[in-house]
C-alpha cells in the first residue's frame, strides 16, 4: 500500500510541475498584444508574472486602479490594474515608479484588458517597486478618427489604457454612454467620445470646461474601451485626470470665465 501510494504522489507531482512551470514572465506588450478582432488577451484567464511599467497614474474609486506604461512600446505598450485589496497596491505606488508583479491574473472584461490585484482570483500576488522618479510618457498624438464610434477594433485597440491627446476638437453632445457622463469631441466629420469621471476637478460628470459648443486646443486621458453588446454599448473613452488635460481654445476660456463671474454674481 505504501508504495502504490507513492506512485500516486510521484504521478501527481509531476502532473502539478508543469502547471507550476507553465507560468510566464510577461512584458506588458505581450500581455496586451492580440490578433483578435474582439481584442482579447491571448492569456485572457491566465496567471503569469509580469514586468510591468511606469505608473502613470492612480484612481482612487470603486476597485482602485493603477495605470502602466512600458516605455519600449509606444502602442500596446499600457494596461489598468485594478486593486481589489482595499489600496494596498493603490496606496503604495506612486506616479513615476515602476511596478512589476509576481502571480497576476489576466482578465478580460468588458472588452478591457486587465491585471487582477486580488487574492481571490490569485492567492500569491504581489507587487514590487522597481525604482522611482521614471520619466512620464508624452500623450500620443491621435485624431477621433483613430477612436471613432462605432470603434474599428484592429486601429483602436493598440492605444487601450494609453495616455493620449486630441486636438482641435469641439464638445458635441452629452450624456451620452452606459452611465450617461459621456461626451462627443467634434473633429471635421469625425466623432470620439471622452468622459471626466476621473477627473479629479470636475467636481461632477463634467469638468466645467466641458459643455455642447465647447471648442477645446486639446484634450488628454486615457483611453477605456467598454464593450457589454447585450445593452448596445461598444465604445472607446477619452478619461481625463485633471484639469490641466482640457485646454480650452482663447475664446471659449474667455466665454467660461465670463460665465463663472456671472454665476457668482447671482449667488451674492
Amino acid at each position: 500500500m505504501k508504495r502504490y501510494g507513492f506512485g500516486l504522489l510521484l504521478i501527481g507531482w509531476a502532473c502539478v510541475m508543469p502547471l507550476a512551470a507553465g507560468a510566464a514572465e510577461l512584458s506588458v506588450y505581450d500581455v496586451q498584444y492580440t490578433t483578435d478582432p474582439a481584442g482579447a488577451s491571448p492569456y485572457d484567464g491566465q496567471i503569469h508574472n509580469v514586468t510591468g511599467g511606469i505608473v502613470t497614474h492612480v484612481w482612487h474609486g470603486f476597485n482602485d486602479r493603477v495605470y502602466l506604461y512600458d516605455p519600449a512600446h509606444p502602442t500596446w505598450g499600457s494596461i489598468v490594474v485594478k486593486d481589489g485589496e482595499s489600496g494596498e497596491l493603490s496606496n503604495n505606488v506612486g506616479i513615476g515608479d515602476w511596478v512589476s508583479f509576481d502571480n497576476i491574473y489576466i482578465d478580460e472584461y468588458r472588452g478591457t484588458t486587465f491585471l487582477q490585484y486580488r487574492r481571490s482570483y490569485a492567492p500569491d500576488v504581489s507587487f514590487t517597486v522597481e525604482g522611482g522618479g521614471n520619466p512620464l510618457p508624452a500623450p500620443v498624438a491621435l485624431t477621433a478618427a483613430d477612436l471613432a464610434v462605432p470603434p474599428n477594433h484592429p486601429t483602436t485597440e493598440p492605444y487601450e489604457s494609453m495616455l493620449v491627446t486630441l486636438e482641435n476638437v469641439i464638445v458635441g453632445q452629452m450624456d451620452l454612454g452606459k452611465a450617461g457622463d459621456n461626451y462627443e469631441l467634434l473633429q471635421g466629420i469625425d466623432i470620439a467620445w471622452a468622459a471626466d469621471y476621473m477627473n479629479i476637478d470636475a467636481g461632477g460628470p463634467y469638468h466645467p470646461s466641458i459643455y455642447t459648443g465647447a471648442s477645446l486646443e486639446s484634450i488628454t486621458g486615457i483611453v477605456e474601451q467598454y464593450t457589454d453588446l447585450d445593452s448596445g454599448w461598444d465604445y472607446y473613452q477619452v478619461v481625463t485626470r485633471s484639469s490641466a488635460d482640457i485646454v480650452p481654445e482663447p475664446a471659449s476660456l474667455f466665454l467660461l470665465l465670463v460665465c463663472v463671474a456671472a454665476v457668482r454674481r447671482r449667488r451674492r
